[in-house]
């Protein structure tokens, strides 16, 4: 069991570094009013590193929440993948046409990252990690993390380019924020 939970938590810190790396190449490749080669050089390195970083970490995450037994689990897996995916289809229609928002990759990101976020909790609380209001602190943080993220992600395209290019840095610090405190949580 304890193998399984160091695999969540060592995934959820390489999905940190993941966002860590993201936000270093956002901050390089969308500078409003520069233009620039971004997956050449350092950039295309950054982006190397943040992909190999977001992968290994979802992988690694996602075994070690298979490995967990689910005796007596709050939340059903299954459940909590077609509600994402439920979500996720629901939220394209929505943002694209009730708030006429473009739809991107990083909806379909939010959605993902809620998601195996979700299920992680799942585990942990199952693997005696996570009890009581530790369970529900975690629960509270990734919804708190998800919806900086949906306004965010619709407010976008509505707002002047320098401070879209801020704003945009702000959901991959809430949820790093939130793995960081959630790994915290289930440590002893």
């Amino acid at each position: 069991m304890e193998r399984f939970v160091a695999q969540i938590r060592t995934g959820q810190i390489l999905l940190v570094v993941c966002c860590i790396f993201y936000l270093i190449w956002w901050s390089l490749s969308y500078r409003p009013g520069i233009v620039v080669n971004r997956v050449g050089g350092i950039r295309g390195l950054l982006l190397l590193i943040t992909a190999a970083a977001g992968f290994a970490g979802a992988f690694i995450c996602m075994h070690g929440i298979s490995g967990v037994p689910k005796d007596g689990a709050r939340m059903n897996g299954v459940a909590v993948i077609l509600g994402g995916a439920a979500a996720y289809v629901i939220l394209f229609f929505v943002t694209r046409n009730g708030l006429g928002r473009p739809v991107t990759t990083e909806l379909v990101l939010i959605c993902g990252w809620a998601v195996l976020e979700l299920c992680a909790v799942n585990a942990l609380e199952c693997a005696g990690r996570l009890s009581g209001g530790r369970f529900r602190a975690s629960i509270w943080i990734i919804a708190a993390a998800f919806a900086v993220s949906m306004i965010l992600y619709v407010i976008y395209y509505r707002v002047e380019a320098n401070l879209a290019f801020y704003l945009a840095m702000v959901p991959l610090m809430t949820e790093a924020a939130a793995m960081a405190a959630i790994t915290v949580l289930a440590g002893r």
